[in-house]
């Protein structure tokens, strides 16, 4: 039996519709537009990432969605505009070609924190004797580090460093031995234990400089270059388009020390439950950053 609406009835169902479609429509509309923000797989963008998403979160309400990559894709994502931005370029040196090459369609929001690269040994070792990578040439530095220069991953942009530095400063004798990361680090705690001279290609931050008390080696030819500096850097437009965002990065930085211990803790527990820690520890201080940020119309949410 096929039974016939009334007009009354039908104009009640239609005003029903539009009631739920306004409804709707003011929902959507108090939701922030969501930014995706890409991440490299290291220890140090984990925890950098994974903390600014957690201060956008919960202080601005800002929905984020998390990218991992490598390096060159979020560099060339961000330049096609399918990412917006990125918390870890490494702008000084290592990731200079690509700003060079993508910056034209590129903001940098601004420096988080400073890194090094170069050669490390044990505080243990005397600087009178071991201060200086061309202090590697005396034959009884040479005979005690056994020749070795501990390295991680056969090819990658650290491991070229190192091999030109051997052959900038005439390191005769001397070899690259290389491994993963975990393998590099664990020889090099063997090797420590035993009381023995090591040398390492290291970089910072990472946690092996909260593990082991360790200094870098000067580098008088700057094979390595000095500090870098590492950016925030987006998309062009997003500072238009998500200014407290923007605001933000302008004005957040890690302090190193926070960083590498940071990093240590998550690899006994999670980088996940070290950022909450760290970020329940210093609301306050995001909470004053915040306060100075820059109003958003409705038109941007």
């Amino acid at each position: 039996m096929i039974t016939r609406m009334s007009f009354a009835q039908k104009a009640g169902c239609w005003m029903a519709s539009v009631t739920l479609l306004t409804l709707a429509s003011i929902a959507h509309a108090d939701e922030a537009k969501p930014i995706t923000i890409g991440w490299v797989n290291w220890a140090d963008a984990e925890i950098t990432t994974k903390l600014a998403t957690t201060i956008l979160q919960d202080q601005l309400k800002q929905p984020v969605k998390l990218v991992m990559a490598d390096i060159g894709i979020q560099f060339q994502a961000m330049s096609a505009g399918k990412v917006d931005m990125i918390p870890m370029a490494w702008l000084t040196y290592s990731h200079k070609p690509f700003w060079d090459k993508y910056g034209d369609k590129l903001e940098d929001l601004g420096v988080l924190y400073e890194g090094r690269l170069g050669l490390a040994v044990p505080t243990s070792i005397p600087e009178s004797e071991l201060s200086s990578i061309e202090d590697l040439n005396k034959p009884e530095v040479r005979e005690k580090l056994g020749g070795k220069i501990l390295t991680s991953e056969v090819g990658n942009g650290q491991y070229k460093t190192a091999t030109r530095a051997i052959a900038d400063y005439k390191l005769d004798g001397y070899k690259l031995v290389a491994s993963s990361e975990t393998g590099m680090l664990n020889e090099f705690d063997r090797v420590t234990k035993r009381g023995q001279w090591v040398l390492l290609n290291a970089w910072s931050p990472h946690w092996m400089f909260s593990t082991w008390s360790l200094r870098y080696l000067d580098d008088p030819k700057e094979v390595y270059g000095k500090a870098e500096q590492i950016h925030a850097v987006a998309r062009k437009g997003f500072t238009q388009d998500f200014p407290q965002v923007a605001y933000f990065f302008a004005h957040f930085s890690i302090p190193m020390k926070d960083l590498e211990n940071m990093m240590k803790q998550a690899r006994e527990s999670s980088a996940d439950k070290v950022v909450a820690q760290y970020y329940a520890d210093h609301k306050d201080t995001y909470q004053a950053i915040l306060k100075s940020a820059p109003a958003v119309a409705s038109s941007q949410q």
